[in-house]
């Protein structure tokens, strides 16, 4: 009998390291189940966030074309612009050689204007010499003993 209760020993020993072993896997997969939980949740998080990327993807794609639409846009603008400004700039530089001939043009009437104001005040100057020759000769004239 001690024989078979060293056998019964032995077998509950077995069975309670059994059942602990069988606890110890039934543990190990529920932590197991637990962490597949995560992952899934962590998977839909991760999908969520692919399919805003995705979303924001097409987003900057559609704002890339809206401003590449700007640019050639405002590029067109600026270069109508600038041959307006180019026109504008040949404009001004052909009134300003414009101005400068007709500077030119009113610096030699005056010239003119002068030499003819000089041959008047050489002409006056000339008839004054003549009057006041004249007038002398007639005080002259008058002062003779035929007049008095």
């Amino acid at each position: 009998m001690a024989n078979l209760s060293r056998a019964n020993l032995s077998r509950g020993k077995s069975r309670e390291s059994s059942e602990a072993k069988i606890d110890q896997v039934l543990e190990k997969i529920s932590v197991i189940e637990k962490d597949i939980s995560s992952l899934k949740n962590g998977q839909q998080s991760l999908e969520k966030g692919q399919n805003t990327l995705a979303q924001d993807v097409v987003s900057l794609k559609q704002g890339q074309q809206k401003l590449e639409d700007g640019q050639t846009k405002h590029y067109d603008l600026i270069q109508k612009q600038g041959i307006l400004l180019e026109q504008v700039a040949s404009d001004v530089k052909a009134v300003a050689e414009g101005h400068a001939v007709i500077r030119s043009e009113m610096q030699r009437g005056f010239e003119e204007v002068k030499e003819q104001i000089k041959f008047v005040d050489d002409k006056v100057t000339f008839v004054a010499d003549k009057v006041n020759k004249i007038d002398q000769k007639l005080d002259e004239h008058i002062r003779l003993p035929a007049h008095v």
